[in-house]
């Protein structure tokens, strides 16, 4: 649009829709602080906001407020988007009382690639320093530039200053970066909170899938290593009756929609015989739907660190490069046992004694 318009018309119209969302993010914010009780509270920040829409960042949402419920049911609690963090810290000061819990919502974002999470992290851990902040699960990332350890240096600085941090890597390599870059934090390691999602959670149950079809879920995005080409190319091998579909949609994803939108997404995996991915939570939602799914790399190590999650999970591999894609399918596919562990038992109702909440 910038090159259609003047500059100066295109500065105010960018201020006009900064102000507006501002102004949107405080007034929301607003509406719903009036409706949470005293007591308990919990502060659950950073979640998406509906123009953010990924499905696997919502479905973190769905699981971690399950999660809130089953160990935290004499809390209230007060969802925040990344918006309104970042443009309503004034009134979040004025309402976070000192005994407050403060999770940060989980995802792959802690680091230069996700600066505008990242700035909100910030502020909540400069802002807040009375309060026990826990960050959950993240994949950690800095890049390998000047840029990169700039953010770096930041973070490090601004999270050394609180007192009573946990930082939870979502992931091994994330876990060690952790333990480098932030040694004044509590350092856990768990795996995406999806995981603790179960079909019956959502109120799904299993439905026989279509011989033959397979479901290519693969992102277009910075974090690729497929070019658009290549993502045309893998659909098309894989046979006519593959659809190839991505985790990110065009349409917004609200509090009111959102469940039904994950559904609408595992139902799809649901339809299909396995799975070939490069998105998180598309492994995430085969192995939830007990689908077989052949999982490709990103540019970072988010997908080929947490595949250590699945050593006992039969019906998962990894391929290491598309051209073997038939090879690890065919691996997957003869696999009749279809079992993966049961991650709350392991991992996420460990997790608040781990924290020392319970």
């Amino acid at each position: 649009m910038k090159k259609y318009l003047p500059s100066f018309l295109f500065n105010t119209l960018r201020m006009l829709r900064e102000f507006y969302r501002k102004w949107l993010a405080i007034y929301r914010l607003n509406l719903r602080v009036r409706n949470l009780k005293i007591g308990k509270r919990i502060i659950y920040a950073l979640t998406p906001t509906p123009q953010l829409a990924n499905i696997g960042d919502h479905a973190q949402v769905v699981a971690i407020e399950l999660w809130f419920k089953k160990h935290f049911p004499d809390y209230s609690v007060l969802e925040v988007d990344k918006n309104e963090v970042i443009y309503g810290q004034r009134l979040l000061k004025k309402l976070i009382a000192p005994d407050d819990l403060i999770f940060l919502h989980s995802g792959g974002n802690m680091g230069d690639r996700g600066i505008w999470s990242e700035t909100g992290r910030r502020l909540m851990i400069n802002n807040f320093h009375q309060n026990r902040i826990i960050s959950l699960p993240q994949t950690i990332f800095f890049s390998d530039t000047a840029e990169g350890q700039k953010q770096q240096s930041i973070s490090q600085e601004i999270y050394a200053g609180h007192p009573n941090l946990t930082i939870i890597g979502r992931d091994k390599e994330s876990g060690l970066l952790a333990e480098r870059i932030f040694p004044k934090a509590q350092v856990l390691v768990v795996p995406d909170f999806v995981l603790s999602l179960k079909l019956e959670d959502l109120g799904m149950s299993d439905i026989s899938s279509k011989k033959g079809e397979i479901l290519a879920c693969l992102r277009v995005d910075d974090e690729s290593v497929l070019s658009v080409e290549d993502r045309q190319s893998i659909a098309k091998s894989l046979g006519e009756k593959t659809l190839l579909t991505d985790t990110t949609l065009s349409k917004p994803i609200n509090s009111e929609n959102r469940i039904e939108i994950i559904k609408e997404f595992i139902f799809d995996v649901l339809e299909h015989e396995a799975v070939v991915t490069d998105r998180f939570h598309g492994l995430i939602f085969s192995v939830i739907a007990k689908r077989p799914a052949v999982v490709l790399k990103t540019v970072d190590h988010k997908l080929t660190s947490a595949m250590d999650w699945f050593n006992s999970t039969s019906f998962v591999a990894f391929s290491p490069s598309p051209d073997q894609i038939d090879q690890k399918l065919h691996q997957v596919l003869t696999d009749n046992l279809l079992e993966s562990p049961d991650f709350c038992e392991k991992y996420f109702d460990k997790l608040p004694n781990q924290l020392g909440l319970l």
